[in-house]
């Protein structure tokens, strides 16, 4: 709410000094765009991530809660606990974490690892093709409003 507030006080302002409304209307257009690049970019490395990882199979242990808001899926390799790379889905928890015994894959350094259980696999593989989408779709809705504002 409070990023909400503060944007339209930004915004405000901007009209008050005499910016064009288009002007500030390509301007959230390239923020849009920028946070498309960053989500973007993420996916990428998670999936190099992911394709370095080796499989695995895990046992399924529990859900737990993280400090902070959400919580993560705990796995077990043999007698060490790993926690998954990615939160864990808040909806359908009880059909997403069901089986006991499943494959996935780890990425282990010296000392922090990657664990991409199967849910995580098909958050990336879904997320990178549609923030690429959103990425194409906002720098296209961009170059728009620069041959608009041309016109201006």
């Amino acid at each position: 709410m409070e990023i909400i507030i503060g944007a339209v006080i930004i915004i405000v302002l901007l009209l008050f000094l005499g910016v064009r409304p288009m002007t500030i209307i390509a301007g959230i257009v390239v923020l849009f765009a920028l946070g498309a690049v960053l989500m973007t970019g993420f996916f990428a490395v998670s999936l190099v991530l992911m394709l370095l990882a080796k499989p695995v199979r895990v046992d399924f242990l529990r859900i737990e809660q993280n400090e902070g808001p959400g919580s993560h899926a705990v796995y077990r390799i043999g007698e060490r606990e790993y926690d998954n790379a990615f939160p864990a889905e808040m909806i359908l928890q009880d059909r997403i974490y069901r089986r006991p015994t499943v494959y996935a894959r780890l990425l282990q350094g010296k000392k922090r690892y990657f664990l991409f259980d199967w849910y995580t696999v098909i958050i990336i593989l879904v997320g990178l093709p549609v923030s690429a989408g959103l990425t194409a779709g906002f720098l296209w809705g961009f170059l728009l409003l620069r041959e608009v504002m041309s016109f201006m």
